[in-house]
């Protein structure tokens, strides 16, 4: 560990200080075999930003390293980290302090045995498949792509925003060297002045014709950069991992090689009369030693040598029948049905499931839950489609005023959304996945290649929940009549996250509190009596960040439309009245702002924030488990 320390702490310098929050869908975790993770060292995370930008979708009730590690690397990731029990991220570079290995102490969730991080403390792997990052790599090792789509529905192509580069002065080399400096082996440039960077190219792109990328860079005039949905793309093939997810070795040019065997004790072997076969497996604990495997036919013979860890004898020919010390796993197919995760999209976002409710009661329960939802929205949405989750507010609020007048023929889920249908609902679906076959018995195992098929429903077991906290904020949001925000009335309408009590009964007693900053309850960070306040000043730095990337971006958007408008297309006031409610809610009714402007607001109500919240003290607050 110690030859990876200098290189770790080189990345954490050069580690973008403005990284941008992703805005990526997460890919499916690896299920090929590949080569471990090494333990890298144990690191601080303070969150602005993370330690590894890239918070996966993992739960953390059932995680473990392997289980981490095995979803970075189906994202492309080079390195993993846990913290809090079973938190899991991946990152290109650590942005964070090493620690010593004792800080981190907090067992996985998914395994006792293993170690996850702990509280602001994460346990890093890396990926040993990736090259060596140094200074030789630079931005001469991209290549062009050429021109690539960037208007999926989807997310992104590439995942990263650079916006701590000033976009009047945009070139590519520019937007290379910012992810070459963060380790993204992919590189793009759009709309004359925007770079994005990303592990991955993005689901539903695709290469585009090299004149639709026709927009000059607003640094250098004699070059291209992308266009209006088109990203200019580049790749350093030095950053991808040698072995990406999916990797199949070269087959062997000769007839002897080594195999890696699984740490199961085995052996078999068989004859016949038309040919003759002898094998010899066996492992252990011990060095390494070599047993061989020949087989004989009437017209050849092949000899190879496999590397085990014995010692043991190797046992003479028998017939056909395994011995009885043989395990062979038979494989198993299984008809699962996945319950609807997603009652509301939002670009990459969705909401979890409202509970059912027949009643006034369970309604309000049901509004409860789809408020606390809100910031997770504007979080995880992703840009431009994060302005669809003002919509999705709207319709909490329906929710809350049908509670509150129910019709009279009664107050139930289905007739609220017969009346008001949620956007993009998915409906359960049924998938066949493979599974180790159990055995009908404890008796001894036999070979078989016969596959059998189950069918069963898959509900995701949930830690025990008390009623849904009401969704009032003990956090205070800030005013300022110079900027004009205050309590609702938040810069650019994104309210401040909900900090309120604890809903998760294997957390309340040592976390009474929470930040509801996810639609998953589990994956919300928990915070002890004594650290309210930090966690309401959490909760200002993530309205901070979802104010730049909502309001500011939408703003310098804004002025650019304006710029591109045309008198033939009437006054303000008549395009207003022909655009659609989110364009004039985003576009015409206030978001006036410069970018810089817009920023500067975000900045001094995060400030009012952090300022007004920083003593903040939990009294009589949630003085029970399920009390509010």
């Amino acid at each position: 560990m110690a030859s990876l320390r200098p290189m770790t702490a080189a990345l954490a310098a050069i580690a973008l200080a403005g990284a941008a929050q992703a805005w990526t869908v997460n890919l499916p975790p690896c299920l090929d075999p590949f080569q471990p993770f090494v333990y890298s060292g144990c690191y601080a995370n303070s969150g602005q930003p993370n330690t590894l930008s890239f918070r996966s979708e993992l739960d953390r009730d059932t995680a473990d390293v392997e289980s981490c590690v095995a979803w970075c690397k189906g994202n492309g990731y080079r390195y993993a980290g846990l913290e809090y029990y079973g938190v899991c991220y991946c990152g290109q570079t650590v942005d964070g302090p090493q620690l010593e290995d004792d800080q981190c102490t907090f067992p996985c969730n998914g395994n006792k045995s293993e170690v996850c991080g702990g509280d602001n403390k994460m346990s890093i792997y890396q990926d040993p498949t990736f090259l060596p990052f140094d200074d030789s790599i630079d931005v001469d090792d991209y290549v062009s792509l050429g021109c690539w789509t960037d208007d999926s529905h989807y997310g992104k192509t590439l995942a990263y925003p650079q916006d701590q580069l000033p976009f009047d002065t945009m070139t590519n080399e520019k937007c290379l060297k910012a992810c070459r400096d963060g380790g993204f082996p992919y590189a793009g440039t759009e709309y004359s002045g925007e770079c994005w960077c990303g592990v991955v190219i993005g689901n539903d792109t695709y290469s585009a014709p090299a004149e639709q990328c026709d927009m000059p860079c607003k640094g250098d005039s004699s070059e291209m950069c992308g266009g209006r949905g088109r990203l200019s793309m580049y790749a350093a093939k030095d950053l991808e991992s040698l072995q990406p997810c999916g990797y199949v070795p070269p087959k062997p040019s000769s007839s002897t090689y080594s195999v890696v065997l699984p740490s199961t004790s085995s052996s078999s072997s068989s004859s016949s009369a038309a040919s003759s076969s002898t094998s010899a497996v066996s492992t252990s604990s011990a060095a390494p030693t070599t047993t061989s495997t020949s087989s004989t036919s009437a017209s050849s013979t092949k000899t190879s040598s496999t590397t085990t860890p014995p010692p043991t004898t190797t046992p003479p020919p028998t017939t056909t029948k395994p011995s009885s010390t043989t395990k062979t796993s038979s494989i198993c197919l299984e008809t699962v049905t996945i319950p609807s995760t997603c009652e509301y999209k939002c670009g990459k976002w969705c909401a979890q499931p409202l509970p059912d409710w027949k009643d006034d009661k369970d309604c309000k329960t049901s509004y409860s839950n789809c408020k606390l939802q809100l910031s997770s929205c504007f979080k995880n949405a992703g840009f431009p489609e994060v302005l669809e989750c003002f919509a999705f507010g709207d319709w909490c609020t329906g929710l809350n005023s049908y509670c509150q007048k129910p019709p009279k023929s009664g107050c139930n889920k289905p007739d609220f959304w017969h009346k008001n249908p949620p956007k993009s609902h998915k409906p359960p679906t049924t998938t066949v996945v493979t599974t180790t076959c159990k055995p009908a018995a404890p008796t001894s195992t036999k070979t078989s290649s016969t596959k059998t098929t189950s069918t069963k429903t898959s509900a995701t077991p949930t830690p025990t929940k008390c009623p849904i906290p009401t969704p009032t904020n003990i956090c205070i949001q800030p005013s300022n009549w110079l900027h004009g925000y205050g309590p609702g009335k938040p810069v650019g309408d994104i309210e401040l996250p909900i900090v309120t009590c604890n809903d998760l009964a294997n957390e309340w007693s040592s976390k009474p509190f929470k930040l509801y900053n996810d639609p998953r309850s589990n994956f919300c960070k928990g915070y002890s009596r004594y650290s309210l306040s930090n966690a309401c000043l959490d909760a200002c730095d993530e309205q901070y960040d979802d104010c730049v990337k909502v309001y500011a971006e939408q703003c310098r958007r804004n002025t650019r439309k304006r710029e591109a408008t045309s008198p033939a297309e009437g006054s303000y006031f008549d395009v207003a009245a022909k655009s659609s409610a989110l364009d004039r809610r985003t576009f015409f009714w206030g978001w006036n702002d410069k970018y810089n402007q817009a920023v500067d607001k975000c900045k001094a109500q995060k400030a009012d924030c952090r300022r007004v919240n920083q003593n903040i003290q939990p009294g009589k607050l949630c003085p029970a488990y399920g009390k509010f």
